[in-house]
């Protein structure tokens, strides 16, 4: 397609002018170019036969081969003088001038927006858009935070950042002003405390009152909170649990401090079992009421203690001491440091305060306090007795019900007879007094009384040489507070000359002398050789030819019992030839005679009443020698 002629091109340069719009103004609405600069093909047929037919005229946008060219719309020169100027095909055929309140011209092929409707603007000098704004530029054009769009790009209050400005915080107008002991910020929005001046803390985040808490931290990279009744890390709370770390090894985990429970199940019902291994009120019972002290709560649950506790009211603390729950580990109490929460109880390194079969002191021990009480030498429960004589009873020595000390559990058995009429150093009737019924056999010999028998300890039998007070201990000790005179018992043997005199002592007597034994073995013969008579019996009394057992063969050394010789007597008084030998109240030259030969001796000279010459050391003790008491 040929370009227009260069006279069309100036006379339209020429009424651009008059429109005051130049022709080199690229920001008038330009149409998109057509795909191709000519209009339809028509083959020769076609062309031919319209060629014959076709009247020629200019070019126009009709969709019509008007000039007999054979193409359809072809911009040539005539059909680009309507182009220039035609708002219905402005720059190419169909394309028409349009915009929203807006006079629209086509001018040098280009959209032009050449006058507005009353009330609306163009800011953007786009024609497509028509007049787009019915706003009025004001402030200069210049933006205001006032809501208002005063630049007219549609866009109200662009150059201000409501998330960050300080003076218009979220809003125009709103300002975050000065923060006491602070400065203020605007973040996301909304005002907000920015910094602190040093020793000051916000902790409502209001900023009207700024940094409200003046508290200063001292707290550490390993401890945010210290037990102390102070706010270490300046967090608004004193002393919380959460930043706390509780001492180790500071309670002990034994006796009443060991924990009472792992689980709900091991409490009573109503209870349940808290962190700290204590059954404490499931309901929380009296915890948080005011106290004075742990008994102060226990008194309404043992699972409670009562700690300082604090609380900030407008930045001041608050200090109370209030029932809380107990736990076997440390805990704090304010200004007092850790310490433990005690069950009820516990005593201060002490069991003194009771005797109750628990750990009170939670050492590990029991009742330690009153072990001289609980426990004898020998590590063994101490006994305790209760009652007299035979009545007398022993038990452990125990706890008192109510714990304030120890007391005896024995309990007297009933009298073994109503009377005490046996040797056997026991109070048989439980009277108080020993053997007070018990006749000793005596026998007057002139102006003295003698044994009737050999000297036997208390509670001999024919069998038992003494009543051992103790035969539990594996220790043989007979009862030798006093000699007895009874027949049928194992005489006394294996004593002293000094023990034998104590022995006789203790019922009112003494050893006989000499001339005493002497006297009751001549049966008030003088001169007579034995007690039985003038000539010597082997079968008469026990002495070394004398058979124990006539029914065992061969010849028997031994002890009898107390006048089982029935033939051995004289006058009422038996054994005074063999069986023991006896001790005299005599001396001769540092020794002590003894008389009556035993069942050891063979000799019938050493077996008569006139026999002297066996001196014995005082301190002598022998299974064949022992004693009678004269009075």
């Amino acid at each position: 397609m040929s370009a227009a002629p260069r006279w069309l091109r100036w006379a339209a340069c020429a009424l651009l002018s008059t429109a005051a719009v130049g022709c080199d103004d690229d920001d008038a609405t330009v149409p998109p170019a057509p795909e191709a600069d000519v209009g339809p093909a028509l083959d020769a047929e076609v062309f031919d036969q319209g060629a014959q037919n076709c009247l020629p005229s200019p070019e126009i946008c009709d969709g019509r081969d008007n000039d007999c060219d054979g193409l359809v719309d072809d911009q040539d020169d005539d059909l680009q003088v309507q182009l220039f100027d035609d708002v219905e095909n402005c720059g190419r055929c169909g394309f028409a001038c349009d915009g929203a309140n807006a006079t629209i011209a086509c001018l040098r092929g280009r959209c032009y927006i050449t006058a507005c409707e009353a009330g609306y603007h163009d800011y953007n000098a786009n024609a497509a858009d028509g007049c787009e704004s019915n706003c009025l530029i004001s402030n200069g054009g210049r933006e205001a935070c006032d809501g208002v769009d005063n630049d007219c790009d549609l866009v109200a209050d662009e150059d201000f950042d409501l998330d960050s400005d300080p003076n218009h915080c979220g809003a125009c107008g709103v300002s975050c002003g000065d923060a006491p002991n602070g400065a203020a910020a605007c973040q996301a929005g909304t005002c907000v405390i920015s910094t602190c001046a040093r020793d000051y803390v916000d902790l409502d985040g209001d900023v009207a009152n700024g940094c409200e808490y003046r508290c200063t931290p001292t707290n550490t990279d390993q401890v945010r909170e210290f037990c102390n009744g102070r706010d270490d890390d300046c967090d608004g709370v004193i002393d919380e649990g959460a930043d706390l770390q509780p001492p180790e090894a500071l309670c002990s985990d034994r006796g009443l401090c060991a924990p009472a429970c792992a689980g709900d199940g091991d409490c009573d019902a109503g209870d349940t079992c808290n962190a700290g291994g204590v059954c404490v009120p499931a309901d929380g019972g009296a915890a948080g009421r005011p106290c004075a002290d742990d008994a102060d709560c226990q008194a309404d649950h043992p699972g409670l203690a009562c700690l300082e506790t604090h609380r900030l009211e407008a930045g001041e603390r608050v200090t109370e001491r209030r029932c809380v729950q107990r736990t076997t580990g440390a805990a704090c109490d304010g200004e007092a440091g850790w310490r433990c929460t005690y069950p009820p109880g516990y005593a201060v390194g002490t069991e003194r305060g009771l005797c109750d079969q628990l750990d009170n002191d939670c050492d590990g021990r029991v009742d330690e306090d009153y072990a001289d009480q609980l426990v004898d030498e020998r590590g063994r429960p101490r006994q305790c007795e209760a009652g007299r004589g035979a009545c007398r009873r022993a038990a452990p020595v125990t706890c008192a019900p109510d714990g304030l000390g120890t007391v005896c559990t024995a309990e007297p058995a009933a009298p073994v007879s109503a009377v005490d009429d046996t040797c056997d150093a026991q109070d048989d009737d439980c009277d108080g007094a020993i053997d007070e019924d018990f006749a000793q056999a005596w026998v007057s010999v002139g102006d003295v009384s003698i044994f009737a028998y050999e000297a036997s300890r208390p509670g001999a039998t024919a069998d038992r040489p003494g009543l051992d007070p103790d035969p539990d201990d594996e220790v043989t000790v007979y009862g030798e507070e006093k000699a007895c005179s009874q027949p049928g018992v194992l005489p006394w043997a294996d004593v002293t000359w000094a023990e034998a005199q104590t022995a006789c002592q203790a019922v009112g007597a003494r050893l006989c002398t000499a001339a005493e034994w002497l006297r009751a073995c001549e049966a008030g013969v003088a001169g007579q050789a034995y007690p039985y008579g003038p000539r010597y019996s082997a079968n008469q009394c026990n002495g070394g030819e004398y058979d124990v057992d006539p029914q065992a063969a061969g010849v028997q050394d031994g002890v009898l019992p107390t006048g089982d010789a029935a033939q051995c007597v004289a006058r009422g008084v038996f054994d005074l030839s063999g069986n023991l030998k006896e001790w005299t109240d005599a001396i001769d030259g540092g020794l002590r005679p003894v008389r009556g030969g035993g069942f050891e001796s063979n000799a019938p000279g050493g077996l008569t009443c006139q026999q002297t010459g066996d001196l014995k050391p005082p301190g002598l003790r022998s299974p064949s020698l022992g004693f009678r008491c004269c009075r």
